[in-house]
């Protein structure tokens, strides 16, 4: 059975050979501090996931992903910086409208936190195999209707990505012209959406009937067709995650500790 590959990169680095159950705990301490621990700890994150990656070999696959959330990171910066609601302090003006300290210092915090958690995210999608991933926590008692639906979400942009890339193909052999001008590739969005909806529908079905005659969940007790290793490194790493995500939780709750 081939393995759901979703983002993955095959690699044989450090990271890569960390079991999902520890790399998923490690994203969740990231995700945490990113949120809870003061702005200044963004750049440290962001620096500290810059050097994982690159010890991974991944940080140019990493990079290029962030062109995903450019939009939305460029548009929170905007609207706090022009419409944030009761600031004072103008920088600079744009016709009516102006740039105040107050907004640009919450959408560079906003935006700081989003990029700390997908950059982490995607790190974590590179080096973790999804089928890995489902089988790990299946085994650790996790329910197997919660673990299928992780893997569902894993897999599903890749397989719409590769699902539209398919039908784009398909079109263009047929004639339809989708490189060009801005407007001929917003033009071929349109016979793109319906095909990759149904298509999307029809996958969902296929899939829910190939659950049911395999008998999905039917027996409590059954063997797995792949062994996930568990380094007894992990075996340290998971509890010192769970410490220092406690340690972030406290920190954000009580502020660091005077000696």
């Amino acid at each position: 059975m081939a393995a759901a590959s979703g983002y993955y990169r095959p690699g044989a680095s450090w990271l890569h050979r960390r079991n999902p159950v520890t790399k998923l705990l490690a994203l969740l301490l990231v995700v945490v501090a990113a949120f809870l621990l003061p702005p200044i700890s963004l750049p440290v994150l962001l620096a500290l996931l810059v050097v994982l990656a690159a010890t991974c070999g991944l940080a140019g696959a990493v990079a290029r992903t962030l062109r995903i959330p450019a939009l939305l990171l460029i548009s929170i910066l905007l609207v706090n910086a022009f419409f944030f609601p009761g600031a004072t302090n103008r920088i600079a003006g744009v016709g009516p409208f102006w740039i105040t300290s107050e907004g640009l210092a919450f959408g560079l915090n906003a935006a700081g936190r989003l990029i700390v958690a997908f950059v982490a995210s995607v790190l974590f999608l590179q080096t973790t195999l999804a089928d890995d991933l489902l089988e790990t926590l299946i085994s650790r008692g996790v329910s197997y209707r919660i673990s299928f639906v992780v893997l569902a979400a894993v897999q599903m942009v890749p397989r719409l990505q590769e699902r539209a890339g398919s039908i784009l193909e398909a079109q263009q052999a047929r004639g339809l012209a989708i490189s060009g001008s801005f407007r001929v590739r917003l033009r071929a969005l349109v016979p793109l959406i319906g095909p990759v909806l149904l298509g999307s529908l029809i996958d969902v079905r296929e899939r829910t009937f190939a659950l049911e005659a395999r008998g999905f969940g039917a027996l409590p007790g059954r063997t797995a067709y792949r062994r996930v290793a568990d380094p007894p490194l992990d075996r340290v790493l998971r509890p010192l995650l769970l410490l220092a995500m406690l340690g972030v939780v406290a920190v954000a709750l009580f502020g660091l500790p005077r000696f």
